[in-house]
């Protein structure tokens, strides 16, 4: 491959990832974002997951018919999270305001870190298996727990990418979530091969 070949599927693939944060952008508002922004998320880690795994299809198509068909179970997830990320900002806020509750601290970051790792597996694990409403949550915790590494490299990727958004606000319509559900995404991807890994491994032993 030479220069210009190179240079060309670069500036492929970063207008598709600009179109596809696009799509993100416009889906979620069209459902208001609270009705929007689960299922323009799945739709997003399922086209993600395409461009990692070489799967050439549609667009726009697809994105549409995730959007679609995953909008009533996409937002059933998405009102069971808004209630559990509500009461966990409650807990926080009440071991802020009452001294007394201080040693509640340490255990409501735990809970908080397997909360935000079990949110951040959860639209791979949506896209990538083919589960039933309750599994998706469970495997999305069990990887979290086995997997607390990822965790933190998403955990710093929303860091960075934070900081780099603070310094060029104009890019946020253009990357904000498509290039961290292709970081998460592509973490997640090494969490579940190394897992199926092991279960091979163990199955030949």
């Amino acid at each position: 491959m030479t220069f210009w070949d190179g240079f060309y599927d670069f500036g492929v693939k970063l207008l598709k990832i600009i179109y596809l944060n696009f799509l993100w952008l416009f889906f979620s508002a069209t459902g208001l974002f609270v009705f929007g922004i689960f299922p323009a998320t799945i739709a997003l880690f399922t086209i993600t997951r395409q461009f990692l795994l070489n799967i050439e299809k549609p667009i726009t198509k697809t994105f549409w018919e995730v959007y679609k068909t995953e909008w009533l179970r996409g937002n059933g997830y998405a009102v069971i999270s808004y209630i559990i990320v509500l009461i966990l900002a409650i807990d926080f806020y009440a071991i802020y305001m009452v001294d007394s509750l201080s040693f509640l601290l340490i255990p409501t970051f735990i809970i908080a870190f397997l909360i935000f790792g079990t949110l951040f597996f959860f639209f791979p694990v949506y896209v990538h298996f083919d589960l039933a409403f309750l599994a998706i949550i469970k495997q999305a915790f069990l990887f979290t727990v086995t997997s607390p590494f990822t965790v933190i490299l998403n955990a710093l990727c929303i860091i960075l990418i934070y900081g780099i958004f603070n310094i060029m606000p104009g890019a946020i319509p253009l990357f904000a979530g498509s290039v961290l559900s292709w970081f998460v995404m592509k973490f997640s991807l090494r969490s579940f091969k190394k897992i199926e890994q092991r279960k091979v491994s163990e199955a030949v032993t």
